[in-house]
């Protein structure tokens, strides 16, 4: 009898009961891509292969956690991350899910169990939550390579994996994906933004991409407004504008796109490429004799949780350097924080704010992402009680989300943060 915990997750629909076809390791040919991400041990591994477009959850509640483990073999023993779920309940109710933005149509996985052996399922589904198949397996407390495909060549976005134990927590050393289907790797500029500040600036945003790798790296930058429908921004100065823009770059060679024209828009962008690439948002105010100021932040892969500082209050000119001290602006300078946060999820995304002030105070807020929404707000916007000038914020998300923090002076950018967390 199916557990109930499945169905909660994905849909019975068609062959429900098909089962899942399986591969050894010879059938993945002779470079399989093994992702095993950078994971630190302790660190919750939910987006620790975010940068593939590949996350991980424990359901219905926990993390998984990258817990330090020696393989039982004859060689030297050397401690790898081994990804456990950790879940905050009932260990016999809960299973790790792993989600590929990218659909893929042969998965291995290297699993482990304390237990000498234990008969498991694993259940697959398409982008749509439809089951594709089901696979039963005997994993014990040895390294155990599962492989398999869909039946009928489906492509497969979802797998589920239960061991179905009160004692035992399912535990992933490997995920295998063959090389006929590579991974993509996806980073977010949670904000970009380009249009008139008063009479005499203009806000402008360059994108540079830069490849870090040692071949060649093809892609697209795509653009999107804030609900998430496509955005086609001018760029360079072209006659005309496309919502995805193409780049191919030899290794580490960088490539510039600026906004450009007179008219206002505002949204992110997603970078998509076959190579590690590192993508930079330069925010420039221009002004009629030049570059006023400038500010950048680097792309940021998507997070379940992730915390950062806010500041709402100047800080003092007493610790600049030299002796004159800077000259008294016109005007009083109006110190802000902003947040700017967008859904990665084809689901929609259940995402609770914290805020906790320097006094100590605590604020909360939960607002609901539809798929590929953007939240983009100042700070007093989104709490709208009173809290004080600088503390901290904090994100929780039921589905892998982008996010940056960023201070304002008068209006203008003036540095941007990612907010940062313990996931990888």
């Amino acid at each position: 009898m199916t557990r109930l915990l499945v169905p909660l997750l994905l849909m019975f629909v068609g062959a429900a009961h098909a089962e899942l076809r399986k591969l050894s390791e010879d059938e993945f040919g002779q470079n399989p891509t093994m992702l095993v991400g950078n994971l630190s041990f302790g660190a919750d591994a939910s987006s620790g292969l975010a940068r593939y477009g590949i996350f991980l959850t424990s359901y219905p509640s926990g993390a998984p956690i990258a817990v330090r483990w020696i393989p039982p073999v004859d060689i030297t023993p050397r401690p790898y991350p081994l990804i456990t779920n950790q879940t905050t309940g009932d260990q016999a109710q809960s299973v790790l899910v792993i989600d590929f933005r990218h659909p893929v149509k042969k998965i291995g996985l290297g699993l482990f169990c304390a237990k000498p052996a234990l008969e498991i399922s694993i259940t697959a589904a398409d982008r749509k939550a439809n089951i594709v198949g089901t696979l039963k397996e005997t994993v014990g407390d040895r390294f155990d390579f599962v492989g398999f495909e869909a039946s009928d060549n489906r492509t497969i976005s979802k797998v589920v994996i239960d061991y179905g134990s009160a004692e035992t927590p399912e535990q992933l050393f490997a995920l295998v994906i063959d090389p006929t289907t590579p991974p993509r790797f996806e980073t977010v500029l949670p904000q970009i933004a380009h249009g008139k500040l008063g009479a005499d600036l203009l806000l402008s945003t360059t994108i540079s991409i830069v490849n870090i790798s040692n071949t060649t790296a093809s892609g697209e930058i795509k653009f999107f407004a804030p609900g998430g429908q496509p955005l086609a921004p001018e760029l360079g100065g072209s006659a005309h504008s496309e919502d995805v823009v193409p780049f191919s770059l030899y290794p580490v060679q960088t490539g510039l796109f600026s906004t450009s024209g007179k008219g206002g828009m505002a949204g992110y962008a997603r970078v998509v490429s076959d190579a590690p690439v590192q993508a930079i948002a330069h925010f420039q105010v221009l002004g009629t004799s030049g570059r006023w100021s400038e500010t950048a932040v680097a792309s940021v892969s998507g997070r379940f949780r992730a915390v950062g500082p806010y500041s709402r209050q100047q800080s003092p000119a007493t610790g600049v350097i030299g002796t004159v001290p800077p000259s008294i602006p016109p005007e009083p300078s109006v110190v802000d924080s902003a947040l700017a946060i967008v859904n990665l999820a084809s689901e929609p995304a259940s995402v609770s704010l914290f805020l906790r002030d320097e006094k100590g105070f605590t604020r909360d807020k939960t607002v609901t992402l539809a798929p590929g929404e953007q939240l983009a707000r100042f700070i007093d916007e989104i709490f709208e009680e009173q809290f004080a000038p600088q503390g901290t914020i904090r994100l929780s998300s039921d589905r892998p989300v982008a996010a940056v923090l960023i201070q304002t002076v008068n209006g203008l950018p003036v540095s941007i943060l990612p907010l940062d967390s313990l996931e990888y």
